[in-house]
């Protein structure tokens, strides 16, 4: 894969991302005062490694 379509690909998994992440945090505010906490860990990870290019598997 080049490097241009690497870096597409990447904005668009960040993109997607967040737009999961913007999703939870409307659905959870209004909700029952409780934060979803380890769903917004997992989708920023995701987030994090499409910008980076990569999944830490350690985190």
């Amino acid at each position: 894969m080049s490097s241009s379509s690497a870096s597409a690909s990447a904005g668009s998994d960040a993109a997607s991302a967040n737009e999961r992440i913007r999703a939870l945090v409307d659905a959870a505010d209004g909700a029952d005062g409780t934060w979803p906490a380890e769903a917004y860990e997992v989708l920023l990870l995701e987030w994090a490694a499409a910008i980076h290019g990569h999944v830490d598997e350690a985190a």
